[in-house]
């Protein structure tokens, strides 16, 4: 998910710097395309990989104006194609009026078979996604602002 302009001026690697959105790269980074149809926005900060599976691709879309929750209920979209069609999970997750925030470096995802996603809030919530985002719990709800989520296998 490239989401900000910060680096309009980019010449590196693949030319220009791509267009903002959910985008993907089958050429490392040479040329972008949206994947973005299908979401309730093309604007958030996190995006993660499966480790197993790469077309199988998680993000969880913000309001670009609030950078909250769209419509205040907050989901993790899923990807199992390469971004040609997404799935909203959402089980476990605040239904309404959950306006939190999930920077860039607060979701990520374990590597276990099936693994789990994890993701941090701005307003100190941690949750787990098992079973691939399937059911979400929030193991905690009173931390600080979380600005980067980091997990192991041991």
């Amino acid at each position: 998910m490239q989401n900000h302009g910060g680096w309009a001026e980019w010449t590196g690697p693949g030319g220009p710097r791509p267009d903002i959105g959910v985008l993907r790269s089958d050429d490392h980074g040479r040329s972008w395309r949206s994947i973005a149809k299908g979401l309730p926005s093309d604007f958030g900060f996190p995006i993660v990989v499966h480790p197993h599976d790469p077309d199988t691709v998680y993000v969880m879309p913000l309001e670009p104006a609030t950078r909250t929750c769209p419509g205040g209920a907050p989901a993790v979209w899923r990807s199992e194609n390469g971004g040609d069609s997404w799935s909203r999970l959402a089980k476990g997750l605040p239904k309404r009026e959950s306006y939190f925030t999930i920077l860039r470096d607060a979701m990520t995802i374990d590597e276990l078979k099936t693994p789990a996603l994890y993701f941090g809030t701005t307003t100190g919530q941690f949750w787990i996604g098992r079973d691939s985002g399937e059911k979400f719990e929030c193991l905690f709800d009173a931390l600080p602002p979380i600005h980067n989520v980091k997990v192991a296998v041991v």
